[in-house]
């Protein structure tokens, strides 16, 4: 494959070359906002220089916002300053995000007073102002001065003249095990993705995009609002994913063409979207957890729909595999992006595929570890999953190494577990977890949405399909919803916690 990354990327100057070839058309929206190339340029100007007042000597800044074309606006803002935005997930918990922010060493957060009001996180912002300066965009637009106005229009004739030094952004793992990561991506590792994405499916400048997932989620960053930017695609921003019924009519409002969300929100969607508002999809991408089976046959028969199941991670900016409408496996996630490469690596105790490696230029520069500072990526990066690739490339995704139970001196997959009461009762409203037991090693726990679920009759399930007893839950507990991670994923660890008390 015959594609060549340039090393001295920055990603403000790969925008600056679409403002030129597309100056009025439009780029970015949000349900208040929508910016041709030119508007969008001369905004990041302004706000560029606004920032730069307010934080001109520190090389990281805080970045605390929803999913609008404003978070984009400062994106940029920061891009074009040479400084480095560090994006903390708002969903993560205050403590977590106080991690965040003593991680990367920040003093300042720019964050939203709207914002804070209606996503009622006024008690977040209170602990994080005794460790950051808050910066608010309010106070920001409020100062701008005509002289502010005309060199940003000004600037937007010039912007080409200089040529900025590449950058970095840093995103931030759960922290559902430990202390939050953070994930050091260059501007070249997510320039080189989206070339990857670019040849490896087809993507026009007719698409549109709909994207609902958050920037502190690495695919909402780079293909919901950077790929955008600098390729010439559409986007359109939605500030939450959780809005199940106005989405669709989003969607069909938008006419959107390119849609990516999890299997847990596609599963939401399915209950009130209609055909018709989903009639203009092209291509539909399932990715961050395993699409399961009934998900992917309500698409196919409610909506004509094939999803695409990919596969990806933060660390890897984030597309790993993909499946392509000509080149697609069902159960699988895809075959490898073009420059990745990937190894299987044997794991005692796993007898079905190993742990995968991968390197690529799209794999980051390292993390950002609590306490320790900056410890830089091996030549190949543990993705932690245990996983398997067939001779024609095409990968399965069997579990997370750490989604194993040791029963009895036996590796118990519980992605297995839920593939097999799935299989059962014909739903996929079931998710494991282990927490220890005295007698065996560790004990399965499994939680569901579905009431009157028979112990007894998975039992006899599993039985007939002369699976190990192990397999089956110590016990079945029924809760109203599972908590979500939010990326989308279910919080395994919120799930542990609950099963231990």
């Amino acid at each position: 494959m015959t594609l060549h990354i340039p090393d001295d990327v920055n990603l403000f100057d790969e925008m600056v070359k679409q403002v030129k070839v597309h100056p009025k058309q439009v780029i970015i929206e949000d349900l208040t906002s929508s910016f041709t190339y030119k508007k969008f340029l001369i905004a990041v100007n302004i706000m560029s220089r606004k920032v730069y007042e307010a934080v001109k000597n520190e090389d990281r800044v805080g970045i605390f916002l929803p999913n609008v074309a404003a978070q984009v606006i400062v994106l940029f803002s920061l891009f074009k300053n040479e400084q480095k935005p560090c994006i903390l997930n708002f969903t993560m918990g205050t403590q977590n995000i106080i991690d965040c922010i003593e991680t990367a060493a920040l003093k300042t957060v720019i964050t939203s007073k709207e914002f804070i009001k209606k996503a009622d996180l006024d008690y977040v912002i209170e602990e994080m102002e005794k460790q950051v300066k808050m910066i608010y965009l309010e106070d920001l637009r409020s100062s701008v001065t005509a002289l502010h106005k005309i060199s940003g229009l000004i600037e937007s004739k010039t912007a080409r003249l200089k040529k900025r030094k590449p950058g970095e952004v840093i995103l931030f793992t759960s922290g559902t095990e430990s202390k939050p990561k953070g994930v050091i991506l260059t501007h070249r590792n997510i320039y080189a993705n989206i070339k990857q994405i670019f040849a490896h499916i087809e993507v026009k400048e007719t698409d549109r995009i709909f994207n609902p997932l958050p920037l502190f989620h690495s695919f909402g960053m780079t293909v919901g609002s950077i790929l955008p930017l600098v390729t010439n695609v559409k986007a359109f921003l939605y500030p939450s994913p959780l809005n199940y019924r106005e989405i669709p009519k989003a969607i069909h409002k938008d006419k959107s063409t390119l849609f990516v969300a999890t299997n847990t929100f596609f599963s939401h969607y399915a209950k009130y979207a209609t055909k018709e508002q989903f009639q203009t999809l092209r291509i539909v991408v399932a990715g961050a957890e395993k699409l399961k089976n009934d998900v992917r046959e309500t698409y196919k028969a409610k909506f004509g729909i094939t999803i695409m199941e990919g596969y990806g991670a933060t660390e890897t900016s984030p597309i790993i595999s993909l499946n392509t409408p000509n080149h697609y496996k069902e159960g699988t996630v895809g075959t490898l992006i073009p420059l990745m490469e990937a190894k299987i690596a044997k794991v005692e105790g796993v007898e079905e595929g190993g742990n995968l490696l991968l390197k690529g230029p799209n794999v980051m520069k390292g993390y950002l570890i609590h306490g320790k500072g900056f410890v830089p990526c091996g030549e190949w990066y543990n993705t932690g999953d245990i996983a398997e690739i067939d001779k024609d490339g095409f990968i399965r995704i069997i579990s997370r190494l750490k989604r194993f139970a040791k029963i009895a001196g036996e590796m118990i997959s519980l992605n297995k577990v839920e593939e097999l009461a799935l299989e059962c009762f014909g739903e996929s409203a079931f998710y494991a977890v282990s927490i220890p037991d005295k007698r065996k090693g560790e004990q399965i726990i499994m939680f569901t949405t579905k009431s009157k679920i028979s112990s007894r009759a998975f039992k006899k399930f599993i039985k007939s399909k002369k699976m190990s007893m192990l397999y089956m839950p110590s016990s079945i507990e029924y809760v109203d919803e599972i908590p979500l991670l939010g990326s989308g994923k279910p919080n395994y660890w919120a799930l542990e916690n609950l099963a231990k008390n």
